[in-house]
C-alpha cells in the first residue's frame, strides 16, 4: 500500500481497529498495548518533594533519638546507673552516735519481709505497708536483715527486705 492511503485511512474519524501510537501497527485483539513496543511504563513513584520509605524511616528513627535525648535530660534520668549492670552494691555504714538516731522507713507500697535473703527460696513472712518503720540488724548484698517493733503479743518479726526499698531518716 502506498504511504498517502494510509494516512488518509488513518485520518479517518472511525476506525474498525486500534493502531499503536508509537509505530502505527495493529494493536491485537483485547487493543490493550503494542506487542513490538511492550507495555506502556506507568508514572514514576516519586515525584518531586515526595519522600522514599527508608527516608521516612530516617526521619522517624531520628525525631525519636532527639525526643529520647530531651526527656533524660529534662527528667534528669541516670542513663548510665539505667544501662550498666550493678557490679557491686555499695554496703550502708550504719553509725552509733548518741546524740542522733537512724531510722529506717519502707519507701514502696507494699515490701515483702522475707525468710531468706533470696526471691526463689525464701518465703513471704509478712507484707509491709509504706512507711513501716523497722530496724537494719545488718546488710548481705542488696538484703538488709530487718526486725519490726515488738507487737501486741511481745515478739518481734525479723527478716530480710531489699536494700533499695528501704529510705534512712536521721532524728
Amino acid at each position: 500500500m502506498d504511504q498517502s492511503a494510509l494516512n488518509s485511512f488513518r485520518n479517518e474519524p472511525e476506525r474498525k481497529y486500534l493502531y499503536c501510537d508509537s509505530c502505527n501497527s495493529l494493536l491485537p485483539a483485547p487493543g490493550i498495548y503494542c506487542v513490538q513496543c511492550e507495555p506502556p511504563q506507568g508514572p514514576e513513584m516519586t515525584s518531586d518533594g515526595e519522600l522514599t520509605f527508608s527516608q521516612a524511616m530516617l526521619r522517624i528513627a531520628l525525631l525519636t533519638l532527639l525526643f529520647l535525648i530531651v526527656a533524660v535530660f529534662k527528667l534528669d534520668v541516670d542513663m548510665i546507673g539505667a544501662l550498666a549492670p550493678d557490679k557491686g552494691e555499695t554496703q550502708m555504714k550504719i553509725a552509733v552516735d548518741e546524740d542522733f538516731k537512724i531510722y529506717f522507713k519502707i519507701n514502696t507500697g507494699l515490701a515483702n519481709l522475707r525468710s531468706l535473703p533470696n526471691v526463689k527460696k525464701s518465703k513471704i513472712v509478712d507484707s509491709l505497708p509504706m512507711g513501716t518503720q523497722v530496724e537494719v540488724i545488718g546488710v548481705e548484698g542488696g538484703w538488709s536483715n530487718v526486725k519490726l517493733k515488738q507487737e501486741a503479743d511481745g515478739v518481734a518479726k525479723t527478716g530480710w527486705i531489699a536494700t533499695k526499698l528501704l529510705d534512712s531518716e536521721i532524728k
